[in-house]
């Protein structure tokens, strides 16, 4: 005879599904007809676009965010391949959820999309991680503030300078009137130039762009031309791995400040 010393567990039949139960059927469809709104009895979680459930082994890819305790679900069209009953359970798979838990490929991280590559604006393909700047917002991404220490004087007058004035009249002034001021403004990598502004205590005096190279003797080529204190429209400049924008501004007196100014991307 033998003797058994541990006791029997009990096995619980909610241990042995392979999924968690949001809600039940409601109503019947059939396998010939599209479903966009399925309904349920109260809904247990909260559910959000792109989530997954199964109805007797039928998958459904929920349209919209839905609050718990809704009776009804929304889902993408789908048309069932057999039909689903009243009663019915409608489950979160737990194979989904293994898969999510260890690689994520689906759905949204604290509202960004995911993907087998992406999360949000970051991508990750061969080993290499890019960026889309063009859905990041932030300074240098979407403009580029000019500094006065950005600016130095040409070389038409030998030996002068510029000058910061630190008083209540402030900005950027020539020490002599036949210098012009000059800055030269890197365009982050991914990003278009398309719009110079620059702010000064005078309106009149002109202020000329050119698209210049790192690697190359020459002004360059003028890609746009416009007055102090007014947005100058540029050809739109695409970043490369040499090119930059040189911002002449033709001031014609030691009382005209420049306070600095702005470059727009996208």
């Amino acid at each position: 005879m033998i003797t058994r010393v541990n006791p029997i567990k009990q096995i619980n039949n909610q241990e042995l599904s392979n999924s968690f139960i949001v809600g039940v059927l409601t109503a019947d469809y059939d396998d010939s007809t599209a479903i966009t709104i399925i309904s349920v009895t109260s809904t247990s979680i909260a559910l959000k676009d792109g989530d997954k459930f199964i109805v007797s082994g039928v998958e459904f890819t929920v349209s919209t965010n839905q609050a718990a305790a809704q009776t009804s679900i929304r889902v993408d069209s789908i048309t069932p391949s057999i039909p689903i009953q009243i009663g019915d359970k409608v489950e979160i798979s737990k194979e989904n959820l293994f898969v999510q838990y260890q690689r994520k490929t689906e759905g949204t991280i604290a509202g960004m999309p995911v993907d087998e590559n992406d999360l949000g604006p970051i991508n990750h393909s061969e080993g290499s991680y890019t960026i889309d700047s063009n859905i990041i917002i932030g300074v240098d991404l979407d403009y580029i503030k000019i500094l006065p220490r950005d600016f130095v004087a040409n070389d038409d007058v030998t030996g002068s300078a510029l000058q910061f004035v630190d008083g209540s009249n402030s900005g950027m002034i020539v020490e002599d009137p036949s210098q012009e001021m000059v800055a030269s403004i890197a365009i982050p990598y991914g990003k278009t130039a398309t719009e110079v502004i620059i702010y000064s205590n005078n309106s009149s005096k002109v202020v000329d762009v050119y698209e210049m190279d790192i690697d190359t003797n020459g002004l360059g080529t003028a890609i746009g031309t416009g007055t102090l204190n007014s947005v100058v429209d540029i050809t739109d400049t695409i970043s490369t791995a040499t090119n930059f924008l040189l911002i002449k501004v033709i001031v014609t007196s030691s009382n005209h400040r420049v306070w600095g100014g702005k470059v727009t991307l996208i």
